[in-house]
């Protein structure tokens, strides 16, 4: 099961997601409002995946990927926005921050979520 960080400021949202990523069978294991929270979570909760809001208060998503991947190195990112007159600019800038993916809010459904990557089993050492 997927362990998931969610990173966003609206707690609407949040639960939102919580309960859209619980019906596509993933875990929930966090939730931030800003990078620096996030930070702290990546390093306490090792998750999976963090959904990262790019419009954050502070340090934005996109500054925030490399951030959160520096903890975590295995850690995947799906960028998030609901700015629609952008998301080609964040398509392109989340691609670059080293986020697996961008997603406009709107967008985010069952079927979006059920095509995000499978967690990949940890080797274990030899």
């Amino acid at each position: 099961m997927n362990r998931v960080l969610i990173v966003n400021d609206q707690p609407t949202f949040r639960l939102q997601l919580r309960q859209l990523l619980k019906r596509a069978g993933m875990a929930v294991v966090g939730a931030a409002g800003d990078i620096p929270e996030a930070e702290a979570q990546v390093r306490a909760l090792r998750p999976d995946l963090a959904v990262v809001d790019v419009m954050l208060p502070g340090i934005s998503g996109l500054k925030g990927v490399p951030r959160l991947r520096a903890l975590a190195p295995g850690l995947r990112v799906i960028l998030v926005s609901a700015h629609h007159d952008q998301a080609s600019t964040f398509r392109d800038a989340a691609a670059r921050a080293g986020a697996e993916a961008f997603v406009q809010k709107d967008d985010l459904d069952l079927d979006v979520v059920r095509t995000w990557p499978v967690r990949r089993e940890r080797e274990s050492p030899a």
